[in-house]
């Protein structure tokens, strides 16, 4: 079945390096127009369905799409972002104090490399939880059938994640990607 994963266009975290997770950010000026931008570039692709995270800011840029698209919205928990626990709220720098000790690559996380990392020690999520979560939507939305593409709105670390594991490409804000899956 054919998808079209996007990532949530900016929030004023995102601009300080802020780690959001499951805090329910809305999009800042710059993230409605980056939310304009990608509602452009997926017109001609088709989609015949949306699903989005159930945080705002993956709401809200799925928002502009689905009106365009006369779409309703399906909310989808199994889309948040990464519970980063404790952590959330800290930037780049506080992130690296509390977590480096612990032997994961902060670099990798803040630029895509989304191979292994655990916040449970924080009260968060850890990578195979993450990814379960994102496989066992596909893997239902696959089941289901149903026309496509279907897009799929989430979060820099979840769709991190999923296309790591997938062997592709992360994703930046306001970016989309089309695969196949199962592949």
């Amino acid at each position: 079945m054919k998808f079209v994963l996007a990532r949530h266009c900016e929030t004023d975290w995102n601009r300080e390096g802020r780690l959001q997770g499951r805090s329910d950010i809305g999009l800042n000026e710059k993230g409605w127009l980056e939310a304009e931008e990608l509602t452009e570039k997926l017109k001609g692709r088709n989609i015949t369905g949306i699903v989005s995270s159930d945080l705002k800011r993956a709401q809200e840029t799925s928002s502009l799409l689905a009106g365009h698209l006369e779409l309703e919205i399906k909310l989808e928990a199994r889309l948040r972002e990464c519970d980063f626990g404790s952590l959330e709220g800290k930037n780049r720098e506080e992130v690296s104090k509390l977590y480096l000790p612990r032997r994961i690559d902060i670099d990798g996380m803040w630029h895509g490399s989304f191979i292994e990392y655990d916040f449970e020690p924080f009260g968060g999520e850890s990578r195979d939880r993450v990814l379960r979560r994102h496989l066992s939507l596909l893997d239902e939305l696959y089941i289901e059938g149903g026309p496509e593409p279907m897009l799929l709105v989430g979060h820099g670390t979840g769709l991190g994640t999923l296309l790591a594991y997938l062997k592709k490409p992360p994703l930046g804000r306001g970016e989309y990607i089309v695969i196949e899956y199962p592949n």
